[in-house]
């Protein structure tokens, strides 16, 4: 037996992780995916009712991701590269959207671009029907573009300047350097923001049901099965559908974060200032940054004022009538921050239980018990719901209280971010490649190398 394994502290440590692993993560998606019994999956597929569903995912998933990367890297490169004014300004407008839920930003669409919108309709006259592909594509690009700034931004960080000054001493333009040092610098990063991006907004379930209209996609497909016909074996198919697409997509990214160098080959960034970039880059920039963040700020903008006038935007007339739905539904405000906050608290001490036992110790199967943890990050809401839901309403399990399973998934579904951001700063104790202790040098290097900081 493995030496690591005749510890008896961390033998209870790896055995405590893989029974609560097993039991909250493998049992319930376990569940949704045996739920239907192959005949339920020949019957379901057959019918055909999630072809539509599925083309419609896809869709939207290409068209989002591809704006919602391309603003992300417009506002990445403006942040790193450009000499643009208000850069904490902007900084901080960016991240709004990843503080609030993403359907805030379809509630904030319709009351500035719907029928009767406060820009569509008081300032054009214009009364458009925003529901469908064309409004959800809008709403999903604001929502998730944080995400592929974030990890583009980054990328860009970590490149070395040096290779970029040595190119424009060799007589290279702006652009030639940044076509042929830039750009093949932040292609793999690039990439694995595509992949991430279009995670989220594949699974995304909030604004496609408020404002995907009859533009139904799997998630919102799988949530009226259940809702509508009480169908769980039908939506569980569903979900099974689109945790394959989700799961693919997250191997993928998987695969290449940890086959490919991200950096350049000395591992370590140069300290000289980046070329600066021409003068009417960074205006462009600034133009761009600048288009962005008033739209960001008119979304949660209309959300504040709604909250204080009688009925936004027909009567202007100041009221606090508005938070006494609150007051009256305290419960619930009470509910979200208290299993929140304990699903947030323990979700971080189990990943660094967890980041210690994998990153530090070296012992048989660790790299599936890392895989599993993380694995949430690619399950899709309305799967994990299917999978409690099934798994744990049953009455042997009436003892338990309803928050502690509402509470479960998000304490799962944190770990995955937990995780990354641990195991970036866990790794001078313990190589990736042979399970063997890098060296303190080594380990250094493996920090300054690593890319991708948490999402």
């Amino acid at each position: 037996m493995h030496k690591a394994l005749r510890e008896p502290g961390l033998t209870l440590a790896i055995l405590f992780v893989v029974i609560l692993l097993s039991v909250f993560i493998i049992y319930p998606q376990a569940r949704v995916v045996l739920l239907p019994g192959l005949q339920g999956y020949f019957d379901f597929l057959a019918g055909q009712t999630w072809v539509r569903p599925l083309v419609n995912s896809v869709q939207i998933t290409l068209l989002s991701t591809t704006t919602a990367t391309i603003l992300g890297f417009i506002y990445a490169y403006a942040m790193v590269y450009s000499q643009m004014r208000w850069k904490p300004f902007f900084r901080v407008v960016g991240l709004l959207p990843l503080l609030s839920p993403p359907f805030v930003v379809a509630a904030s669409y319709i009351l500035l671009f719907g029928p009767r919108g406060v820009i569509s309709y008081h300032v054009f006259g214009m009364s458009p029907n925003v529901l469908g592909i064309g409004g959800l594509w809008g709403v999903q690009t604001i929502a998730f573009f944080p995400f592929a700034y974030q990890l583009i931004a980054d990328v860009l960080s970590r490149s070395d300047a040096r290779l970029e000054q040595a190119a424009h001493n060799l007589g290279a333009g702006h652009w030639q350097v940044f076509r042929t040092v830039t750009l093949p610098l932040l292609r793999p990063g690039l990439l694995a923001a595509v992949l991430m991006t279009g995670i989220y907004i594949l699974e995304d379930f909030g604004n496609p049901a408020l404002i995907g209209g009859n533009y139904r996609v799997l998630s919102t497909q799988a949530y009226g099965l259940i809702t509508g016909f009480g169908d769980l074996s039908g939506a569980a198919a569903v979900s099974t559908i689109l945790l394959l697409l989700a799961l693919g997509m997250y191997i993928v990214r998987l695969r290449l974060e940890g086959s490919r160098s991200y950096v350049t080959v000395t591992g370590r960034t140069g300290s000289i200032p980046r070329p600066p970039v021409p003068k009417i880059v960074s205006r462009l920039c600034f133009a761009a940054c600048m288009a962005l963040s008033v739209l960001i700020l008119l979304v949660y903008g209309i959300l504040l004022a709604s909250a204080f006038v009688v009925a936004f935007p027909n009567n202007l007339n100041f009221t606090l009538e508005n938070f006494e739905y609150v007051g009256a539904h305290a419960v619930s405000l009470r509910n979200t921050l208290v299993f929140g906050g304990t699903a947030a608290i323990l979700s971080g001490l189990l990943a660094v239980l967890i980041g210690y036992l994998v990153q530090r110790r070296s012992w048989p199967g660790r790299r599936i018990v890392d895989f599993i943890a993380i694995l949430p990050a690619a399950v899709p809401g309305i799967f994990f719901g299917i999978g409690y839901s099934s798994a744990f309403n049953q009455r042997a399990f009436d003892w338990l209280d309803r928050g502690a399973l509402i509470t479960l998934p998000w304490l799962t579904s944190g770990l995955a971010p937990s995780m990354k951001s641990i195991s970036q700063r866990a790794k001078s104790g313990i190589g990736s490649t042979n399970g063997e202790p890098y060296s303190s040098d080594e380990a250094a290097n493996r920090f300054e190398t690593s890319w991708l900081e948490a999402v």
